[in-house]
């Protein structure tokens, strides 16, 4: 089927035709006629960026809400500055003939300008989610007539610590309301679905997945270091020592360990690493300074929480290091080894696996059908040493050999 197909508003189809979109792809020829109707169908979709998903849930949303009134009838939640701009440009597109209120909102700029604009009659909302939790808790926004709200990338925002705003403004702000909820996400993490079911509340909730992420990453050589948990910080010091990455991404778990281990690595001399820190503490300015800065080589060796591990494309990274494996399972594993071995060039991840970690490690090679090498420091330290004074003539064969010894943990 093509749009003109559909049975959606002529206003709707002219601006399809001027943006030279013509047929659906599979999330919106799949999700797209569930939503037409005017039933209560809930969906959670399985969609990676760059698979059509912003048409997917705004041509039903301008489709059924009323241009009559001037309330807001639609909330779109994104993660990012950059999405809330990207979706609001096609929504816009979208109502050049239907001549809906749009509205991007996200902080970093005034307030004030937002708050006139929803006052002024905005019927669609494109938001992230601290600036609306800082819009509602000022009483500058009703939901009272919301009939639709999406969740695009819900696993990005998750990654960035919005959790307690999105649960406020599902199960508290909008309780009384009962709107649509369309909720897209490139992994299906517990987290997500449990919102879904929980929101749905015995409606009917149909899951769609049209385009689950790349398994592996072919160009990716993957291994790990067997540690003791408090030799963790000493041993990846020597491993940096040994790699000497030219640009490289270091995941943790948590903001404060992202804040620690940078703290502690810039004191350390002869790296020639320059470090920063991603996470969600920061502020969107804050990230995006960051992130140009990596892009820029200004800084060559980021540190930082699962926001980073979707959604960057830095082709020159050369090595992902998982200084913790990640709790949220072998998606995430995946997700975060992606950064490397990008525009086909070869990249290198190297993890840090506890004895008791052994298991999640099994459940990653499992979920990516590939071994993961060990290494062992002392003894690859110690053969190559070997190896240089076998080709030395003045070898000593009864010299005792010793290992090279990891720097003890401060």
């Amino acid at each position: 089927m093509k749009f003109q197909d559909y049975n959606i508003n002529p206003h709707i189809k002219r601006a399809l035709d001027d943006m030279g979109i013509y047929t659906p792809t599979k999330i919106q020829s799949k999700a797209i006629p569930r939503l037409l109707d005017n039933g209560k169908t809930h969906i959670l979709g399985q969609a990676k960026t760059g698979t059509g998903k912003t048409l997917a849930f705004s041509i039903p949303i301008t489709n059924q809400i009323s241009p009559k009134l001037k309330a807001v009838q639609a909330v779109v939640l994104v993660p990012t500055r950059e999405l809330c701009k990207q979706v609001y440009s096609v929504v816009t597109k979208l109502n050049k003939y239907r001549k809906l209120k749009t509205v991007e909102i996200y902080g970093g700029v005034s307030i004030e300008r937002q708050r006139r604009e929803i006052k002024d009659g905005a019927q669609i909302v494109i938001a992230t989610p601290g600036r609306l939790m800082d819009l509602y808790r000022r009483k500058s926004i009703s939901f009272r007539n919301v009939r639709f709200v999406v969740l695009d990338e819900a696993d990005r925002m998750l990654d960035m610590g919005f959790l307690p705003d999105i649960q406020f403004i599902l199960f508290d702000a909008m309780r009384d309301v009962f709107p649509r909820l369309l909720l897209f996400s490139a992994t299906m993490l517990k987290q997500i679905r449990k919102i879904a079911h929980q929101f749905s509340n015995g409606e009917s909730l149909v899951e769609i997945n049209v385009s689950k992420d790349d398994i592996t990453v072919e160009n990716c050589r993957q291994y790990y270091y067997r540690i003791k948990p408090e030799k963790r910080y000493s041993i990846f010091l020597s491993i940096l020592r040994r790699e000497r990455p030219k640009s490289a991404i270091v995941f943790v778990n948590t903001r404060r360990s992202a804040d620690k281990l940078k703290k502690r690595l810039s004191q350390v001399n002869g790296l020639r690493l320059r470090f920063d820190t991603l996470h969600g503490d920061k502020t969107q300015g804050q990230r995006e300074y960051v992130l140009r800065s990596f892009r820029e080589k200004k800084i060559n060796c980021l540190i930082a929480t699962n926001v980073a591990a979707r959604g960057l494309d830095i082709p020159h990274v050369t090595h992902i290091f998982n200084y913790d494996l990640p709790r949220e399972g072998p998606e995430i594993y995946v997700h975060r080894i992606g950064r490397t071995s990008r525009m086909e060039n070869e990249g290198k991840a190297i993890s840090l696996v506890a004895n008791e970690q052994m298991e999640v490690l099994r459940e990653i090679e499992d979920f990516t059908k590939k071994p993961i090498q060990r290494l062992n420091f002392d003894k690859e330290r110690t053969n190559k040493n070997l190896s240089k004074s076998n080709n030395s003539t003045n070898f000593d064969q009864n010299k005792k050999k010793i290992p090279i010894t990891i720097p003890a943990s401060d």
